[in-house]
């Protein structure tokens, strides 16, 4: 420009260095006396009200603004001081890039090539924090998009620019931002002018949670996606329709993912509902998550990352089970990550074998075969009596006695009662009377012996509990076969389990080494790939094709050259027959360029994408077979406990079999006994007796009829003989 000079407020004279960069406002310009800062020049002089803002703001800069955006700090006038507004002076940003080089993955690879995830997620927080900042002041950004930020490829710390933009509130008074990208402005705001219209901190809140998502996404923008419906689905389409691409709800919404990219799950919940809830129909009437929410969310994220075992660039949150990237690397051939040349080496080489999980396998199998508890059905250790308990023998003897003393008085009473009838009724009297006494007495004695007696209540209970103890036994013993061959059976489909696994786990070295031939065999189509995905869009001046297009290009994932010539260009919006075509013709023209190099070997970046792919298999293996012991350690234990409780069990039933029949084997006979009446207490040995009384009657009676015996005759009283007087002389 011809003016090389303009004054401060304090009529400094401020000269101009050289040009720095131009846009469509105007020129930023180096400041030779203060290097530390620079001058942004307008092509011609703004309106009166942005002056006033510009004016408000280098007045009212809050403290240690430099740290987070290139604010203004004094005015600079055409002339002299108080002349015409024609730009400000700002804080210089050294070593700073736009934001959009580090989410795309080509460019990223570039211009950042030590970055990993976890970077990723460390700026995003950065992001969150400059917001918050400016947010808590008062201010919007209002014109967000992946144009005003850069990011230090040291550290992650983010710096704002293009601040004149800002709506700024004023005290009572709010400067407007009257410009907006459509892929950053919520749907309540699509298709509408932001002339005169005030922004609120929910409409940033979207501008911020896409800004987010493209740093966690790689790029990806969450309302790019495939749409399953008819007709073309724009991204400014989608959010008007709030059709969130990786939301829960969008296979209802005909929306999918597009075919290479990072689910939704892979962050932890926490940070994926913040998402759904920017994105939801009533967000812009419940409001958005705010700066410091997000802050805190990522914060949390921050520090719950983990490295991957086999490949150190690759950084995910721990909630997950294996790596994400090495899946996308292992399922879709794309390496998000690598190490540069000149980092730390990454692995070298894949090696696997059996041996690796031979401690692993010898753990399954002794799982597999646990110690279980047998049933120990031990003779009682204790002797084992022979004979009835004495009280109990007493009991019995004296029954005996009695019924003895009835025997051998029912025989003597027989006996005298024949010898009544039969011989003489003196001598049957003098043995029927004593007879009579003693039965009489015996049986008293004996129905009370009897009735007293004890044996036969406990015989019958031991019986019952004999009878109760053997189902018992029974059941248990059955219950525990039940359970060895369940145990069997889980313990078999296991084993073809973990054999199967064994097995796909000793396959992986012989498929690497093929794999390896076939990367021989195709190295210069791999070549050809690699030189094609080296050539970046963002680096070509493509007649027709501005930087917003390139933007809308990498958020469909088009990046390179390769990608030109293996996605569908028209799909992205802006891009029709007429500039498709461009952009293919540019991509056939840079792959003429190849030259195949017979020399060279698989690139390094192909063979470490072999050798992760492989690493993730065999870590993935590796997790599932120790996921699959894992539970057994637990089962095997309740098992072994289980088969205690059951041998138990049938210990126990035994031990009541044994108390049921602890005496009564070995004492049977004495039992049976005392149990069992001698033959005389038979009641036809009573009905005998009464049989021989009764004949024995008969067989008197007969015998006196027929003069067989004479009755027995009464001696006749003595006769007293008168003696005769003697004769007197």
């Amino acid at each position: 420009m011809s003016q090389t000079f303009f004054f401060n407020a304090r009529g400094e004279r401020l000269a101009l260095g050289p040009e720095l960069g131009r846009g469509g406002e105007g020129a930023v310009y180096t400041l030779p006396r203060e290097p530390q800062r620079v001058a942004k020049v307008y092509l011609s002089a703004p309106p009166a009200e942005q002056a006033r803002k510009l004016q408000w703001m280098a007045e009212h800069a809050p403290p240690g603004v430099e740290k987070l955006a290139a604010w203004p700090l004094e005015l600079l006038h055409e002339g002299r001081a108080g002349g015409p507004v024609r730009g400000f002076t700002m804080a210089r940003v050294h070593g700073f890039k736009p934001i959009h080089l580090l989410y795309s993955t080509a460019s990223r690879r570039k211009e950042f090539p030590t970055a990993d995830w976890a970077f990723l997620v460390q700026t995003a927080l950065n992001c969150a924090g400059v917001f918050e900042e400016l947010h808590a002041a008062g201010h919007l950004v209002g014109d967000v998009n992946e144009s005003n930020l850069l990011v230090s490829p040291k550290d992650a710390t983010v710096r704002l620019i293009d601040c004149d933009s800002f709506q700024i509130r004023a005290g009572g008074q709010v400067f407007r931002c009257e410009v907006g990208v459509p892929l950053f402005t919520p749907p309540e705001l699509q298709g509408q002018s932001f002339a005169g219209r005030e922004r609120t901190a929910s409409h940033e809140g979207f501008s911020l949670a896409v800004l987010l998502f493209h740093l966690l996404f790689m790029g990806r923008h969450p309302f790019t996606g495939v749409f399953t419906g008819q007709g073309e689905m724009t991204p400014e389409r989608a959010i008007r329709e709030f059709r969130f691409a990786y939301g829960r709800n969008a296979r209802a919404l005909q929306m999918a993912p597009p075919a290479i990219h990072l689910p939704l799950s892979t962050l932890p919940a926490e940070l994926a509902t913040l998402f759904e809830q920017a994105f939801a129909p009533d967000a812009s009437r419940t409001g958005r998550p705010t700066a410091t929410v997000w802050y805190q969310a990522l914060q949390h994220l921050a520090r719950a990352l983990r490295s991957c075992p086999q490949e150190p660039t690759h950084k995910y949150p721990q909630h997950l089970s294996a790596c994400p990237w090495c899946e996308m690397m292992a399922t879709r051939g794309v390496a998000f990550f690598t190490t540069p040349r000149h980092g730390s080496p990454g692995p070298q080489g894949f090696t696997c074998g059996l041996p690796d999980l031979e401690p692993l396998w010898l753990e399954a199998q002794r799982l597999l075969s646990p110690n279980l508890a047998t049933p120990v059905l031990a003779a009682p250790t204790f002797p084992l009596p022979t004979a009835l308990p004495d009280d109990l023998q007493a009991e019995v003897d004296r029954v005996r006695q009695a019924s003895l003393a009835m025997l051998v008085g029912g025989v003597l009473a027989t006996v005298g009662w024949w010898l009544l009838l039969l011989v003489s009724s003196k001598v049957g009297q003098l043995v029927l009377v004593p007879a009579c006494t003693l039965l009489a007495s015996a049986s008293v004695l004996w129905w009370r012996a009897h009735r007293g007696l004890r044996l036969p209540a406990l015989a019958a209970e031991q019986q019952r509990l004999l009878q109760q103890a053997e189902p018992a036994l029974a059941a248990a013993q059955a219950e525990y076969e039940r359970f060895k061959e369940e145990l069997n059976r889980l313990a078999e489909r296991a084993r073809q389990l973990l054999h199967g696994l064994r097995a796909e786990y000793g396959k992986l070295q012989p498929d690497y080494e093929e794999e390896q031939r076939r990367q021989l065999q195709h190295r210069e189509t791999l070549q050809r790939e690699q030189f094609l995905r080296n050539a970046l869009i963002e680096d070509h001046e493509l007649k027709g094709i501005a930087q917003g297009l390139k933007s809308s290009l990498v958020r469909y994932g088009i990046e390179s050259a390769y990608d030109v010539l293996k996605e569908d260009v028209t799909k992205v919006p802006g891009f029709g027959a007429v500039r498709s075509a461009k952009l293919v013709a540019w991509a056939k023209e840079v792959e003429k360029g190849f030259q195949f190099d017979p020399s060279l070997a698989v690139s390094e970046a192909e063979r470490r994408a072999l050798i992760s792919h492989f690493l993730q298999r065999k870590a993935a293996l590796r997790s599932r077979l120790e996921a699959e012991v894992a539970p057994l350690r637990t089962w095997s234990q309740e098992m072994v406990k289980r088969s205690g409780e059951l041998a138990a069990k049938v210990e126990g039933a035994q031990q009541l079999k044994t108390k049921a029949t602890l005496w009564m084997p070995v004492a049977q006979p004495a039992v049976e006994a005392a149990l069992n009446p001698p033959a005389w207490e038979d009641r036809r040995y009573v009905l005998g007796l009464m049989a021989a009384v009764v004949l024995g009657g008969l067989v008197g009676l007969v015998m006196r009829a027929t003069g067989t015996v004479e009755p027995e005759s009464m001696a006749p009283p003595p006769v007293v003989l008168e003696q005769a007087a003697p004769e007197e002389p």
